[in-house]
C-alpha cells in the first residue's frame, strides 16, 4: 500500500487519538470471540472494556475488537473477560502496536496478528503477543507462559505467543 493511498483513505479527516494510545501512539487492541453467545455477552463486554478505560471499536459476527490506551487496562481487561465471560468459553487476544485509523475503525497488520492470537486460543483463555507481553511483563500481577512461535496466515515471520493469567 503506497502512502498516497494512505492518505487518501484517511482523507482531510482530523482523527483525535487523545486517550485511545500510549504516549508513543502504540494501541492495545483486544479480540474477544464468544461464539453463538455474542449478544448475550454484549452488555457485560462493554461495561467490563468501560471500566477499563477502553472503548469498543467494532463487532463483526461473534467478535468484538476492543482498544485501550494502556498495555496493562488492555491486559487487565482481556483477563477479565475472560474470568468473567468464561460460562460462555470466550476466546480472547491481545496485542499492542500501531494501527492505521479511519474515523472510528482501525485497520492494518496490528489488527489482522490480534485476531489471528485470538483464534489460536482456546475456549477460555487470553493469548497474548511478544509485544504485550514487554509492555505488561514487569507486572507482578500478570504471569504468561510461553506457547510458542507461530505463523499467520497473510502475515510475515513467526510471532510469539503467550498465555496471560493474574498471578
Amino acid at each position: 500500500m503506497s502512502i498516497e493511498a494512505v492518505t487518501a483513505a484517511v482523507g482531510e479527516e482530523s482523527i483525535d487519538f487523545a486517550g485511545m494510545s500510549s504516549p508513543d501512539g502504540a494501541v492495545t487492541l483486544v479480540v474477544v470471540e464468544t461464539g453463538e453467545a455474542a449478544a448475550e455477552a454484549a452488555a457485560e463486554l462493554d461495561a467490563l472494556v468501560e471500566l477499563h478505560g477502553g472503548q469498543v471499536v467494532k463487532r463483526e459476527g461473534a467478535a468484538c475488537m476492543c482498544s485501550f490506551p494502556s498495555a496493562h487496562a488492555g491486559l487487565r481487561c482481556a483477563l477479565e473477560l475472560g474470568r468473567d465471560l468464561g460460562r460462555l468459553a470466550p476466546r480472547v487476544g491481545a496485542h499492542s502496536g500501531f494501527v492505521l485509523a479511519d474515523g472510528t475503525d482501525f485497520y492494518g497488520r496490528n489488527v489482522v496478528l490480534v485476531g489471528r492470537i485470538a483464534d489460536h486460543a482456546e475456549p477460555g483463555e487470553v493469548l497474548v503477543s511478544a509485544p504485550l507481553r514487554e509492555y505488561t511483563g514487569s507486572d507482578p500481577t500478570f504471569a504468561f507462559e510461553p506457547r510458542g512461535e507461530h505463523y499467520f496466515k497473510g502475515l510475515h515471520g513467526e510471532h510469539a505467543v503467550f498465555s496471560a493469567k493474574t498471578a
